[in-house]
């Protein structure tokens, strides 16, 4: 009898591919209906953020898509998916800005932790010898948090936008998520099974829920403009 693993569950489509788009597809389907219960986190960006979520959604669709039934490469998908980050938290911390200065200062952002996370690996691999290319990941991951946190705690706080609540919180989102991953690749080199079965909680995060909960905090009483607004001049 041949024992089922949780690498063999992530490895199939329903981890690694169904399971992210159902979400996302039901939110495109969904959005035309969805009524915002507050003008957002700061009414200046929410025409962007609803733009930034269509937008995302589909992209969110065609990632695993393209991975797991064209055998597309996967670097761009997951510069894109960090991209989104910094897309998102620049236009809503400056919504005056032109589309196309916060695109530019996004991809800027995007290269900082795949540069840096590359020349750690290959300092590593001078140092100790070839070692797995999950090791790589796992220095990127650990890296991305980080980045997320400082930019929660120094940049974005420097702004003070109105939205700087929403912005710490999806902030907050995205280093939770990386560290989910770093901490399952740990497990994953150390050759513990679970962290295959930890792997499924950040792919979650990143894929199928990620769209959805930015446009849900955006939108959400909690976050809204009055209140970001007093919590920023505190």
């Amino acid at each position: 009898m041949v024992r089922s693993t949780w690498e063999d569950f992530y490895a199939g489509d329903l981890q690694g591919l169904w399971s992210l788009v159902v979400l996302p597809a039901l939110f495109l389907v969904a959005l035309p209906w969805l009524r915002p219960r507050t003008d957002g986190a700061d009414p200046r960006a929410a025409g962007f953020v609803r733009a930034w979520a269509v937008v995302f959604a589909i992209e969110t669709i065609v990632d695993p898509l393209a991975i797991a039934r064209l055998g597309a490469p996967m670097v761009p998908f997951v510069l894109l998916g960090d991209f989104r980050v910094f897309l998102l938290v620049l236009g809503v911390m400056a919504p005056e800005q032109s589309a196309a200065r916060a695109i530019a200062g996004a991809e800027a952002w995007t290269l900082v932790v795949p540069v840096v996370s590359s020349v750690l690996y290959r300092l590593a691999v001078a140092a100790a010898g070839p070692l797995p290319e999950r090791v790589l990941w796992l220095v990127y991951q650990a890296l991305f948090a980080a980045f997320a946190l400082w930019w929660r705690a120094r940049v974005v706080p420097r702004r003070r936008p109105p939205a700087l609540r929403f912005l710490r919180a999806v902030l907050a989102y995205v280093a939770a998520y990386y560290a989910l991953w770093a901490l399952a690749d740990v497990l994953i080199l150390a050759g513990w099974d679970a962290g295959w079965g930890l792997r499924v909680i950040p792919n979650q995060l990143y894929y199928a829920f990620w769209v959805p909960v930015v446009w849900a905090l955006f939108f959400s009483p909690r976050y809204a403009s009055t209140s970001s607004s007093v919590q920023a001049r505190r």
